[in-house]
């Protein structure tokens, strides 16, 4: 009975979700998003750019940046991670502040502190960098047990931890600033609470955001991976997420489209 109840849990749990814009662009197939300082940045890589919204859709800015996949933005900064091998840091006018080179096939990035945390398709690692591009360590490595991955992923930062994204194992991992391993969540399943194929993740006060790209869902989890609600449901590959202001973003790559949802009780 696939997601078939999730009006009924809606009523039974305090958090939530109301559907709320929808946002859509002129993207190729658009990777990653990020929701930061009242805008939503696209990561259109076929196009070279990242393309930057307001709240309500309207376009501001494209940011040129070569082939890029993966995002984060922090304080202002943005980092992009490129297919090419490389990561860019830019202002959010677009101008190049940095650049060096990265091992493997980069796919996401994500700032915790003064390290930065890339995810490595090629290896199944989590690469962590200085922000000056010195490579200091790897976790993990192509397996099923904890701190393994196979098909590493997209990844969001709590207050101290880094969430990974681990798709194939059907679960989420996570790990400390320093690399460590300090837990893992998921079953893999259809059903609510279960996860088959996940893709994105977003950390909302504490709470866990996670869109699946098969069931075409996005659930929420306690910040121990119990299960809490269904956040959308019926979605068409739903794959990177962002929060923001209790809202949860939703990208839809095949249908060229971000949408929102408001959580009732997260802020």
């Amino acid at each position: 009975m696939r997601f078939i109840v999730a009006a009924l849990l809606a009523i039974l749990f305090s958090v939530r979700a109301v559907a709320g814009e929808v946002i859509k662009g002129d993207w190729k197939f658009p990777s990653d998003i990020a929701v930061s300082n009242g805008k939503l940045y696209v990561v259109d890589g076929l196009n070279n750019r990242i393309a930057v919204y307001d709240l309500y859709g309207e376009h501001l800015i494209d940011l040129k940046v070569d082939s890029p996949y993966g995002i984060f933005v922090d304080n202002g900064l943005v980092y992009a991670v490129s297919q090419k091998g490389r990561l860019y840091v830019l202002d959010e006018y677009g101008e190049l502040l940095k650049s060096f080179p990265l091992k493997g096939r980069p796919i996401d990035v994500v700032k915790l502190k003064d390290r930065l945390f890339v995810s490595n398709g090629e290896g199944n690692t989590v690469d962590v960098y200085t922000l000056d591009g010195k490579l200091v360590k790897r976790i993990g490595g192509k397996g099923t047990v904890p701190g393994n991955f196979v098909g590493v992923f997209l990844m969001d930062r709590g207050k101290n931890l880094i969430y990974v994204v681990d798709s194939v194992n059907a679960r989420i991992q996570e790990f400390d600033e320093d690399g460590r391993f300090v837990r893992s969540f998921g079953v893999f399943g259809i059903e609510e609470g279960d996860l088959f194929r996940p893709k994105g993740i977003a950390v909302c006060n504490g709470y866990v955001a996670v869109s699946d790209g098969i069931t075409g869902a996005v659930q929420l989890f306690d910040p121990y991976g119990g299960f809490e609600n269904v956040i959308a449901e019926g979605l068409y590959y739903p794959t990177a997420l962002s929060c923001y202001d209790g809202e949860v973003f939703v990208l839809e790559p095949l249908k060229n489209r971000v949408s929102t949802f408001r959580l009732r009780g997260v802020k």
